[in-house]
């Protein structure tokens, strides 16, 4: 049983042609949480989610640009000896899948398998909030190979606490995680959960707590050898 805990990724990039004059307040920048991250005494992996954030499955993004992206996400990589070989879709958008195989990517994840995924707008938020409200267990799946690729879908977002969102209790994030973590275990799949970073800043404490209780049930069931945590790139090598 595979378990990819979560995953979030920081900007690398120092270069002159991202943020303008931005550049020069390193605040904008993650060089000391990627040197802390490859310091860790746990091995984490570090992989891509664009240069830019260019929307990949956008029509009228060309496989020329998204050569120049991957480019300058190795060149980056590259000064700190990273080997990127996993990919995030910027807002889940899947494209050129060819490009970025070709430029040695293993794996990338793909979009979650939500259940009302294919409703109306306004329909498609009532859904989500009861989906989260009520904890409802979220989608375990196993890696699908894609242009010489694994998939590795996304289970679920750990939703942050702006807007709508802080109606929903930190219980129900907490609950919902669990109910798909045994579900992995039952059905021998892999739980996927993911954030960004300021998903987290929008309530820190509190947001931070509800991981904290998520990890020490995973944590509890890898000691008693029911599942296992590994990186998207491992996952990938697992299954290639």
């Amino acid at each position: 049983m595979l378990v990819n805990c979560f995953e979030f990724l920081v900007n690398l990039s120092s270069s002159n042609d991202l943020l303008g004059d931005l550049k020069k307040d390193s605040i904008w920048y993650g060089k000391e949480i990627v040197k802390n991250i490859m310091n860790c005494s746990v091995y984490q992996e570090i992989g891509s989610h664009s240069f830019s954030h260019l929307l990949f499955g956008d029509k009228t993004v060309s496989k020329e640009m998204v050569r120049d992206e991957l480019r300058k996400c190795h060149i980056e990589a590259e000064k700190r000896s990273i080997k990127l070989e996993s990919f995030v879709f910027p807002r889940n958008q899947v494209g050129n899948l060819d490009v970025l195989q070709s430029c040695g990517y293993k794996c990338f994840r793909g979009p979650e398998q939500i259940w009302y995924k294919n409703y109306p707008g306004k329909i498609k938020k009532i859904c989500h909030m009861i989906d989260q409200m009520f904890s409802i267990c979220p989608p375990v799946n196993l890696p699908v190979k894609e242009c010489n690729m694994l998939n590795i879908p996304g289970s679920m977002l750990y939703l942050s606490r702006d807007s709508f969102r802080k109606y929903i209790p930190i219980k129900s994030r907490v609950n919902k995680a669990k109910k798909g973590i045994y579900r992995a275990i039952n059905e021998k799949k892999i739980f996927h959960l993911w954030f960004h970073p300021f998903n987290i800043a929008t309530d820190p404490l509190n947001l931070l707590k509800g991981l904290e209780e998520i990890f020490r049930e995973v944590d509890a069931l890898r000691q008693k050898g029911e599942l296992v945590i590994k990186t998207m790139g491992q996952v990938a090598r697992d299954y290639t």
